[in-house]
C-alpha cells in the first residue's frame, strides 16, 4: 500500500498529549483501509501572568509558614510558664500544709497518751484513725513534688506482699464519716478469690482514698457507693480488679482518657476544689505496680474507676 497521501488542506491541531489518529485515505485507495497518522503535542507558552500568580502563592504559603511557627514559639514559651508556675504552687502547699499537719497529729497524740484524763474505747478509735489520716496527708504533702510531672522525678514505689481487702475495709471505714455528712452508703462486694498480693500498701491505700474520696464528692445526696473486687485473666496475666464505683453524673467518654492526665479536670468540674493532680498520682502508682487503671460508666448511672494489680507475678520497682 503506497503510505504517500496527497494534501487537499493543511490544519494546525492542538492536542493535550502525545497520540494516533486513525485517518480516511484519498478516493482511489482501497475502501475501508485506514491510515496512522502520529501527531506530537506542542508545548503550552508560560505567561508572565501564570508565574507572578506561582510566585504570589508561594508567598502566602511561607507567611503563613512564619505566623504558625511564632504561634508555636508563643505557645511553647507560655507551657512553659505554667509549668514553671505549678512546681512553685505545689513547693508552696507542700510547705504550708506541714504547719497544720503537724499542729493536728500533735493534738492527737496527746489524747492518745491519756495524759489529760482517760479515753474510752471508741475514743481511742476515733482518735487512732485521726492519726492515720495525718499521716496520709504528711506522705502525700512529700510526693506531691515527686508525682509532678515537671520534675522528671520517678515514682518509687516499695513491694511487699500485703492483704488488699483489708485495705479497702480500713479506707472505707476511715471515710465512713465523710459519706455519712452526705448520706451516703457505702457497699462492699469482694468478689476476689485472692487477695494476698505484693503491691506498696501505703500507694494502694493513697489511689484506694482518692478515688473514694471522689465517689463521695461526686456521688447524689443519700446516694449509693459500690466498692468491689474480682479476679480477671487477661493477656497479660491474670489480676485482681478493684472497681468504685457511684451514682453521680458521670464522666462525658471524651474526658474518660484525659482525666488522668495532671491538672485536667473533667467537663463542668473547674468550680470544684482541685487541682487536677489525684486521677494523674493514681494512674502513675497503678502503673508502677504493672497495673492498669481506667473509668468507665457505671451500672448505677455514675463513673466507675477500676484499677487492676496483678494477682500472679510480683512486679519490679519503678526508678
Amino acid at each position: 500500500m503506497n503510505s504517500r497521501v496527497p494534501l487537499v488542506g493543511v490544519w494546525r491541531l492542538t492536542i493535550p498529549r502525545p497520540r494516533s489518529l486513525l485517518v480516511r485515505p484519498p478516493m482511489g485507495r482501497s475502501v475501508g483501509a485506514w491510515m496512522e497518522l502520529q501527531v506530537g503535542t506542542e508545548p503550552e507558552p508560560r505567561s508572565a501572568e501564570s508565574d507572578c500568580t506561582q510566585t504570589s502563592d508561594l508567598r502566602r504559603l511561607e507567611c503563613a509558614l512564619a505566623k504558625v511557627r511564632a504561634r508555636e514559639a508563643e505557645l511553647e514559651a507560655e507551657l512553659a510558664a505554667q509549668a514553671r508556675s505549678r512546681v512553685e504552687l505545689i513547693q508552696l502547699v507542700s510547705h504550708e500544709l506541714r504547719t497544720p499537719i503537724t499542729v493536728i497529729s500533735g493534738f492527737g497524740r496527746l489524747l492518745k497518751s491519756e495524759a489529760q484524763g482517760a479515753l474510752a474505747e471508741l475514743q481511742h478509735h476515733y482518735v487512732d484513725e485521726c492519726l492515720k489520716a495525718c499521716s496520709r496527708l504528711d506522705l502525700l504533702v512529700s510526693d506531691l513534688l515527686d508525682a509532678c510531672p515537671e520534675t522528671g522525678s520517678p515514682l518509687r514505689v516499695a513491694i511487699a506482699e500485703a492483704d488488699l481487702h483489708g485495705i479497702l475495709t480500713a479506707q472505707t471505714e476511715s471515710l465512713a464519716p465523710l459519706a455519712g455528712d452526705r448520706g451516703i452508703e457505702i457497699e462492699r462486694a469482694f468478689g476476689a478469690e485472692t487477695s494476698r498480693l505484693f503491691f506498696d500498701a501505703r500507694r494502694i491505700e493513697q489511689v484506694v482514698s482518692n478515688l473514694l474520696t471522689n465517689a463521695i464528692r461526686h456521688a447524689r445526696e443519700g446516694g449509693t457507693i459500690c466498692l468491689s473486687t474480682a479476679s480477671a485473666a487477661r493477656a497479660e496475666g491474670a489480676v485482681v480488679e478493684v472497681s468504685i464505683e457511684d451514682d453521680g453524673p458521670g464522666i462525658s467518654a471524651v474526658d474518660r482518657d484525659r482525666v488522668f492526665a495532671p491538672y485536667v479536670r473533667g467537663e463542668g468540674q473547674e468550680a470544684r476544689a482541685g487541682l487536677g493532680l489525684g486521677l494523674a498520682i493514681c494512674s502513675r502508682i497503678i502503673r508502677a505496680h504493672g497495673g492498669t487503671i481506667h473509668v468507665e460508666e457505671s451500672k448505677l448511672g455514675g463513673a466507675c474507676f477500676v484499677f487492676a494489680l496483678p494477682s500472679e507475678v510480683r512486679p519490679e520497682e519503678e526508678g
